[in-house]
């Protein structure tokens, strides 16, 4: 079978439900549903901190003959996606975490390999686009960080050359002195009147002369770099920039003028039809109009277009992949460990493996794995799931989003790393309560990506409601099991479970009214089975028999026997309401009711 069925166990600070103490508990509550794989829902990485945890999770996997993987947490802490500083940091720091504890577990302090999850999901986006005014202010004032991390936007600059040169003609530095400065200044000449100031009297007796190398184009830009590197060193640090949306513009810029660099695949894959010279601005009056620009430096505005934001939120998510830990985290983690490991050991874990990139760790993980069970037979990866919806009003409003576009990221990142480490996950549910239609979704992908099936390893399901979080179980015979096979058809088409393929399918735990989890989940595991029965036939939609909906024309329910029944019961609405009692007993019968047989005494006889 190329697909398996499986169940999240659900968080315990939701369900507050016993079998939800621990991972070994959640693993084990899958016991009684009928599935073969548990996706386990992370309250905190400090879940793996729980006494002899992963032997526990050995003998419950054996025992129960189950495979498992794992959602990671949710919200800002785990904001992959965003340029502020604050979360980046925390979000990177959470990243490296969750692959160094799962490296530590599972291969230093013993030789579980071939225990270690299937997969880790974080969702694509934990905070909303900053198109939105709402956004673009709330966190005014913190500092942006690169995707590479450097809270110093001038060196990231300097680096290419062409990104540095429509940074000085489109007026952005000046603009971002501007801004940065709180002097409210944007203008060049203000900005060069600014520079005399700063420059001081000692310098100006030079007098004219130093006003003719100001008007230099070049030397104005030389002076306006410098002063944009002071005020930033006195007020945050040198070469901060403090909004958003303005590091966004630049990171967007950045990967257009890269769009030829292998290593930078994200252009490309984004929009392949403007990737010429004038690509930049096709695109901006493509996506918004001839009077709209990304940039207006008169009116101070920075407009972002939902595909830019999506662009450079895969970007910064890919960021967090190519990077080291920061040496604050790796030596907040030492600390941990020397109370445990001797300092032969734990120079040598440092040196091969807290010191690596996340791509880096993925590969020694699946090197660790592939000796023990072999390459083909398992592999672990960090999949990215279509957010949820974070409040009534921000319906598809997250910054990464849409199926196609997490396609595209999974696909760069397959190009950097050589190696498919990052997958996706499909969620129905998500996209219904976030105003987006799942088959539009699906259809998006169709003319993009061929090659769906090697990076879209799980499948999450539930009866599709626009509620939040709804998680309703799927009855059989429901027109949730149609639509959900419907999805899936589709899916398969794309390559979801063929072939090499993996696929998992995920049902994922709600609280249903008046029914244990036993009942709610092993009704919609039932259903599940009879999905994957019918998409491995790879039965249309369309013509799926009655036996899809619960309807079998074998044994008790053969059609002939049901014939026999209806015949039997013809004239029952009749009884009682004919004058002449043989039609009900015949002329036999009336003999015996003449020798004093009661009809009840005869009926029997008769049914002998």
């Amino acid at each position: 079978m190329s697909y398996k069925i499986g169940v999240s166990s659900g968080w315990w600070s939701i369900a507050r439900s016993e079998e939800l103490l621990g991972i070994a508990s959640k693993i084990g509550s899958v016991a009684t549903y009928g599935v073969n794989f548990v996706q386990v829902d992370f309250e905190s990485i400090a879940e793996f901190q729980e006494p002899e945890v992963i032997k526990k999770i050995k003998r419950l996997v054996d025992t129960l003959q189950v495979d498992w993987g794992m959602h990671g947490e949710i919200g800002e802490m785990m904001a992959l996606e965003s340029a502020l500083e604050v979360f980046w940091k925390h979000s990177h720091r959470r990243l490296h975490q969750y692959l160094d504890t799962i490296y530590l577990k599972f291969w230093i302090e013993g030789d579980y390999r071939e225990y270690i999850p299937k997969y880790i999901v974080f969702h694509a986006s934990n905070t909303l686009t900053i198109a939105m005014i709402v956004e673009r202010y709330r966190y005014a004032g913190q500092m942006t960080v690169t995707p590479f991390g450097d809270v110093n936007w001038i060196e990231f600059i300097n680096r290419n050359k062409k990104l540095k040169e429509w940074v000085e003609k489109s007026n952005l530095l000046y603009f971002l002195i501007g801004k940065e400065s709180g002097l409210g200044f944007v203008s060049v000449e203000d900005i060069k009147k600014k520079i005399y100031e700063k420059i001081g009297e000692e310098v100006m007796k030079e007098g004219e002369s130093l006003k003719e190398e100001l008007e230099k184009e070049v030397e104005t830009h030389r002076h306006a770099w410098e002063f944009f590197r002071e005020i930033t060193k006195l007020r945050f640090a040198e070469g901060a920039i403090t909004y958003e949306d303005i590091a966004y513009l630049i990171v967007a810029r950045y990967l257009f003028e890269e769009r030829n660099n292998p290593n930078e695949p994200l252009w490309n894959l984004f929009f392949p039809n403007y990737s010429t010279e004038n690509g930049w601005e096709k695109l901006e009056e493509d996506l918004m109009g001839k009077e709209v620009k990304f940039l207006n430096i008169e009116k101070g505005e920075v407009r972002l277009p939902p595909q830019i934001v999506a662009l450079v939120a895969a970007r910064y998510i890919l960021g967090h992949f190519t990077e080291r830990n920061k040496e604050e985290f790796i030596a907040e983690e030492k600390r941990q460990l020397e109370r445990i490991l001797p300092k032969d050991k734990l120079k040598e874990i440092e040196e091969n493996f807290l010191k690596k990139t996340p791509f880096e760790k993925l590969a020694i993980l699946n090197n660790l794995i592939s000796e023990k069970v072999g390459k083909e037979k398992r592999k672990f990866m960090i999949l990215f799931e279509n957010p949820e919806l974070k409040a009534a009003g921000e319906e598809g409003l997250q910054r990464l989003i849409h199926a196609v576009d997490i396609y595209k990221m999974v696909k760069a990142a397959e190009k950097i790393a050589k190696d498919v480490y990052i997958g996706m996950v499909f969620d129905q549910e998500h996209y219904l309560h976030n105003n987006l239609d799942p088959m539009n979704e699906i259809k998006s992908l169709k003319s993009e990506a061929s090659d769906l099936g090697k990076f879209l390893l799980v499948f999450h399901v539930g009866a599709p409601k626009p509620y939040h979080p709804a998680h309703e179980p799927i009855d059989i015979g429901s027109e949730a099991q149609f639509w959900i096979y419907k999805y899936a058809y589709e899916l398969r088409k794309l390559g979801f479970g063929v072939g090499e393929n993996e696929g998992i399918f995920i049902f994922e735990r709600g609280g249903a009214r008046g029914q244990t989890p036993a009942q709610f989940i092993g009704q919609s595991a039932a259903a599940l089975r009879i999905i994957v029965e019918y998409l491995e036939k790879n039965v249309e939609p369309e013509k799926l028999p009655p036996e899809f909906y619960g309807i079998s024309p074998k044994e008790i329910l053969a059609e002939e026997r049901q014939l026999a029944i209806i015949r039997e019961h013809f004239f029952d609405p009749l009884k009682g309401l004919l004058q002449v009692p043989e039609e009900e007993y015949t002329f036999l019968g009336s003999k015996a009711i003449e020798k004093g047989k009661r009809p009840e005494e005869w009926k029997k006889e008769e049914i002998r």
